[in-house]
């Protein structure tokens, strides 16, 4: 929701913590500035790419050309963010203005891989993928099998040493956000050691190579305007410094960009219902019933009042597990399926409510009602489905419970 800016301070992860969830000047003007170049670049045609279920690389180099990659890149190390709050607030005016959740979802993917070089990759590897990620090309996360889903210890796809030191990489990944499109992907894979114990590593590559096989984009129900796909590795040879954060760290590596997903997903859902705010407002001031506005019927009031609580509630979750995470503090895994698991039941649910206000015309085929409600279900799937938070939510709160920490005041959570 809107707020005035002499009301605002910098987001920043404070003792304990405790976060700002506010934004400075600076971060005002880039949220505002891509809310515009959303606004004019996205949603423009987003209803036509729905009906076609197509992906316009074109919008993504625009995109691109902006700097809006480049801020999520520490200047320090060639890209434009002053800190880490930078691109997140481009993200939220990108989201405030596309129209198009499938978008969005392939650029949260983009950023996952983006934010592991930033924050795990050496020297080297920054300067081998990032300009070409942030100027274009689009990347693919690959962690999701066939037989796995969520099950992150559930993965088969290995990697075993090669004679030159490198590694062979065989196995397939399934439902991959940008696969059918992207000239990256990283691609999560069992090095196990040599007592048989469960080891992960985390592999980048370019799709170009040998061995690397792309599959047919699948036809979904929703969020049909981001590509998805499987992709199958067969011997495909991979040198040492392909490896992001060293053999056997990938677990916590992978952990970590999961949580970061699902923190997206909080201010994509903020951001994307705030933008439904207006056409919701207006709906039920213009339309009438019973003699009267449905906005002076309570149960449709009731619609605008659980939109607006989807929105403000996963924003600051967002913003608060963003600051854990950015701090590396203890709680941000719990913190983050939280932000997920409740903007994932705000979207559903005010996907529906939408639908009721505006009748048979959000319910037609192509409304811009009706493909926000389709859309909406990935968000339940994604990134760990609901299930999967609440167990994860579960087994943090018993851990603190038998910790002592519930006793003691404190969950873990950073409160």
């Amino acid at each position: 929701m809107g707020r005035h800016p002499d009301q605002l301070v910098e987001p920043g992860c404070q003792s304990g913590g405790a976060v700002n969830i506010t934004w400075n000047k600076r971060q005002l003007e880039i949220r505002g500035r891509f809310h515009e170049i959303a606004t004019d670049l996205v949603a423009v045609g987003t209803d036509a790419r729905d009906r076609d279920g197509s992906f316009d690389r074109g919008i993504w180099k625009e995109l691109a050309a902006t700097d809006f990659w480049q801020l999520q890149v520490p200047a320090e190390i060639g890209g434009a963010g002053q800190d880490s709050w930078d691109w997140l607030a481009a993200m939220e005016g990108l989201s405030l203005g596309a129209r198009d959740l499938g978008f969005l979802m392939s650029v949260a993917s983009q950023s996952g891989l983006i934010r592991l070089l930033v924050t795990a990759g050496t020297s080297e590897q920054q300067q081998t993928w990032l300009p070409g990620l942030t100027s274009g090309e689009i990347a693919a996360t690959g962690s999701t099998e066939e037989s796995g889903g969520s099950d992150v210890r559930g993965i088969s796809t290995r990697a075993v040493p090669a004679a030159d030191g490198g590694f062979i990489l065989n196995g397939g990944k399934a439902h991959i956000t940008n696969a059918p499109v992207a000239d990256v992907v990283m691609v999560a894979v069992r090095t196990d050691t040599e007592s048989g114990a469960f080891e992960l590593s985390l592999f980048v590559t370019r799709t170009n190579v040998d061995g690397v096989e792309i599959g047919p984009g699948e036809d979904l129900l929703g969020l049909r305007t981001s590509p998805t796909g499987p992709i199958t590795f067969r011997d495909v040879h991979v040198d040492a410094d392909a490896v992001i954060g060293g053999v056997g760290e990938g677990l916590k590596r992978l952990y970590s960009t999961l949580a970061y997903d699902r923190i997206l997903f909080g201010i994509i859902v903020g951001s994307s219902l705030e933008a439904q705010l207006e056409p919701l407002v207006r709906q039920l001031e213009t339309r009438r019933a019973f003699g009267a506005p449905l906005s002076g019927h309570q149960y449709m009031q009731e619609k605008v009042v659980s939109l607006a609580m989807a929105v403000e509630g996963s924003r600051a979750l967002a913003y608060r597990s963003f600051g854990q995470l950015d701090g590396w503090h203890d709680g941000y895994s719990l913190s983050a399926s939280v932000t997920k698991l409740f903007a994932s039941t705000g979207l559903v649910g005010s996907g529906l409510d939408l639908v009721q206000a505006f009748g048979h015309s959000g319910y037609e085929s192509g409304s811009a009602v009706e493909r926000n409600l389709r859309d909406s279900v990935a968000f339940k799937i994604a990134a760990g489905t609901d299930e999967m938070q609440k167990k994860n939510i579960f087994n943090h709160v018993r851990r603190a419970y038998r910790s002592g920490e519930l006793a003691r005041g404190s969950s873990g959570s950073g409160t």
